[in-house]
């Protein structure tokens, strides 16, 4: 008996919705706040002064941070939209027998689509035959032009901020709107760099279920990052600005926040198999009963929370130096414009849902194409 197609895409998205998360409060909300503080203590004295007036903000982009996961989750009219938005299975993109590598990523939506398209089927890991267009991309996800698509949103609204230096007709509540606006982008920014930091989100084997590891996600990047002493924030500040590791990932001058989007996939992808490593040695007891789909036994996440701890400093500090670099990137495409003298008591709690641009003329052709002709 074969599934409808709508009972099909509601399948795809109860799988993809327990993935969506990516470190929990916590973690999302630290990531924000240490990437403040990265900008904060650069070089570069303009920079600094932009990562002191975010910093300012700190408490507020954490919780933008986490509005994707939290404010925008359980939302039947959006979840179809949302949860996809948060991670990408490289499986389903690469390209039989062939590493992927930044320089050959999908360069835009429609260049996805095809090697979706090409391999997707063809892999061990297939989206299901009979499956649309749309049901695929919602399981195979695009988080990369999520960030690419909020990374323009925060660049035009500062460049609208840049405009209004030299107009002697500018009001100041104009401007204070304005960069009320760029801030509540670079906090839900915030939240999908987070989520490729993280290595479950870059691989269809999310959950470690194929590897007899049913459960690990939400055990790694919530449970393990709870279990953290008060510190996590000042350890993950620490790495980041010594090892510097987004330099590291994006180069010295990084002008592309999607080919960014694609390096930081790949690095975090290429992590994945520690972190089955470090849940095998140090935390799994029982492995999952996948034919009954029972996660697999672990020890309390307090017991061996020393275990991951450098593991998971690494993960968020590269998730906090990206997030900065990104931040940057985008103020840099807008010129860089000066923020000094902002002051609002703007807090957006539950900011409206931000429509994903580049899906929508996806969903348009297919409702198109499979209407019947009269």
């Amino acid at each position: 008996m074969r599934a409808s197609p709508s009972i099909f895409a509601a399948m795809v998205l109860t799988l993809a919705s327990t993935q969506a998360s990516a470190w929990g409060e916590r973690g999302h909300n630290a990531i924000a706040r240490v990437a403040t503080r990265i900008m904060a203590q650069d070089k570069d004295p303009e920079v600094a002064a932009l990562g002191a007036l975010m910093q300012k903000k700190e408490h507020m982009l954490g919780h933008l941070a986490n509005v994707p996961d939290i404010v925008w989750r359980g939302v039947p009219e959006l979840d179809a939209e949302n949860v996809p938005s948060h991670f990408v299975d490289l499986d389903y993109i690469l390209p039989e027998n062939k590493k992927l590598t930044a320089k050959d990523a999908p360069a835009d939506f429609e260049t996805y689509r095809k090697a979706l398209a090409a391999n997707c089927s063809k892999k061990e890991l297939s989206c299901a035959p009979g499956a649309t267009e749309v049901d695929k991309i919602k399981k195979a996800g695009h988080a990369p032009f999520r960030i690419q698509q909020l990374s323009q949103d925060l660049t035009k609204t500062l460049a609208e901020v840049k405009k209004l230096e030299n107009d002697p007709k500018a009001k100041a509540e104009e401007r204070t709107a304005l960069i009320d606006q760029a801030l509540l982008y670079a906090g839900i920014l915030a939240h999908f760099v987070g989520d490729l930091a993280n290595p479950h989100h870059t691989s269809a084997d999310y959950d470690g279920w194929h590897n007899d590891q049913g459960g690990l996600h939400s055990y790694f990047e919530s449970e393990q990052v709870d279990a953290q002493s008060l510190d996590l924030e000042q350890a993950m500040f620490a790495v980041a600005t010594k090892d510097k590791p987004a330099q590291r990932i994006f180069g010295k001058d990084p002008k592309d926040p999607l080919r960014m989007a694609w390096e930081l996939t790949l690095a975090s992808h290429a992590r994945l198999q520690t972190l089955h490593e470090l849940d095998r040695r140090h935390s799994l007891l029982k492995k999952s009963d996948n034919a009954r789909r029972i996660k697999a036994k672990r020890k309390p996440s307090h017991q061996v929370a020393h275990a991951y701890r450098k593991f998971l400093v690494e993960r968020l500090s590269v998730g906090a130096d990206a997030l900065a670099t990104v931040w940057v990137t985008s103020w840099n495409a807008a010129g860089r414009p000066k923020l000094q003298g902002y002051h609002s008591y703007n807090y957006p709690v539950k900011p409206d849902f931000i429509p994903l641009s580049y899906v929508a003329p996806v969903v348009a052709q297919t409702e198109t194409a499979e209407k019947p002709k009269l």
